[in-house]
């Protein structure tokens, strides 16, 4: 006989999958924290689903993901957690993100001026013309002179060019040649100077050496800062990662198949070795949902209101910041949505994984990647059981609870 509690198809009209039916009762009950523009959003939208669809309407896809993390039944929460987080792998697998090593920090990066800021090039510097110009106008300003000169009375013409000529002689003693030559030549010689490029030795100039020096000094410090944080961090096992995440999915599944106490005490033992990843959020996301903090202890300690929802909606964040991947923050959060409407209205759900016996995650070597960069194998992944509370090597990954509904 079929597990009528993983036979859920008929859930395919409304949101039948949601908690509560007013966001009031989410706020009180759930502890949802909105806020005062979606509280009046509220107001003229009260029910939970037509909340929902004028935040889709807004395209407020991170607020509509927020809402769902805490209306959504604890089961269908963690379901639709879990295809988040796959759906984010398969993401980084076609785009993976970007290794940023560490010797990076604080290294100089090349500056290269752009085409808008640098100067225009000059055209070529063509000195015997400039000056063939320049003589031509000289000729014809003394020719204009010598014109105008003509218009003066020629006794006071006179008494000026002998003064002139006094002033000359004294120049010519001193100098050789007269003002006017004197003027001509100082002209010639700028326009032959323009012609020539001003050169500067910049490499042997003291202010070079002394940027080189502070540079070297700057680089040497930022090594030995680099060297010391290297000794200090510690050392990152890809290996013992990719681990942890592929148990970490084979958990979380397992508790959405059956959510008991050895599942849920499953996900917080492997959710507490890395609670920094998607997947290790995942698991105590699912530990969180299961009610009971204290599952195989003999006293129920309930899971406080807003918990879950606050794993939820930090889980969905990590998502939609992860580096690397085709999409950014509102693609995600728009994709996450879409795949939460569909399992609050029951149509995305996990009844025909269980029927096939397979988790969706099964054959997706989602971490190909990570696995080539740490030198391990798909099979040998494989090969390697989980880990339990003491990292002593158990039989079996996880629970083997599929097998019941086969």
């Amino acid at each position: 006989m079929a597990n009528v509690s993983n036979q859920l198809e008929w859930m395919n009209k409304h949101l039948v999958l949601l908690k509560y039916q007013t966001v009031n009762e989410a706020v009180e009950q759930e502890m949802y924290p909105a806020t005062t523009d979606l509280l009046e959003i509220a107001e003229n939208n009260p029910n939970s689903e037509d909340f929902l669809h004028e935040l889709e309407n807004k395209k407020e896809y991170k607020d509509a993901c927020a809402f769902l993390a805490y209306n959504l039944h604890n089961r269908a929460a963690v379901w639709w957690s879990y295809i988040c987080v796959l759906d984010l792998l398969k993401e980084l697998k076609k785009a993976p993100a970007k290794p940023r090593d560490i010797d990076d920090i604080g290294k100089p990066k090349p500056f290269t001026l752009p085409d808008w800021a640098k100067k225009p090039e000059k055209p070529p510097y063509d000195v015997d013309q400039k000056l063939a110009e320049f003589r031509n106008y000289r000729d014809k300003a003394f020719a204009d002179h010598q014109e105008r000169i003509k218009h003066i009375d020629p006794e006071i013409r006179k008494d000026c060019e002998e003064a002139i000529e006094i002033v000359m002689s004294e120049i010519r003693k001193e100098h050789g040649k007269d003002l006017f030559e004197l003027l001509n030549a100082a002209c010639e010689k700028m326009i032959r100077n323009q012609g020539q490029d001003f050169v500067i030795d910049i490499e042997n100039s003291p202010i070079t050496k002394a940027r080189k020096e502070l540079q070297d000094k700057i680089e040497a410090s930022r090594k030995e800062t680099i060297e010391t944080i290297k000794a200090a961090l510690p050392k990152v096992d890809l290996k013992a990662q990719i681990k942890n995440k592929r148990s970490a999915l084979d958990s979380v599944y397992s508790y959405i198949v059956s959510p008991d106490e050895d599942n849920a005490n499953n996900c917080l033992q492997i959710g507490n070795k890395g609670p920094d990843t998607p997947e290790g959020l995942l698991s105590l996301v699912a530990f969180w949902s299961f009610g009971d903090l204290a599952p195989k202890g003999t006293t129920v300690v309930k899971t406080p209101a807003g918990l879950l929802g606050n794993g939820i909606n930090s889980l969905m964040l990590m998502l939609a910041l992860a580096p690397g991947g085709e999409k950014k923050l509102k693609e995600r959060y728009e994709t996450y949505f879409k795949l939460g409407y569909e399992v609050a209205a029951g149509r995305n759900n996990w009844s025909k994984s269980v029927e096939e016996g397979k988790a969706p995650h099964a054959e997706l070597n989602l971490y190909a990647n990570l696995e080539k960069e740490s030198g391990l194998t798909e099979e040998k992944a494989a090969e390697t059981p989980n880990a339990s509370n003491n990292d002593k090597p158990q039989a079996t990954p996880v629970k083997p609870v599929i097998n019941r509904f086969k």
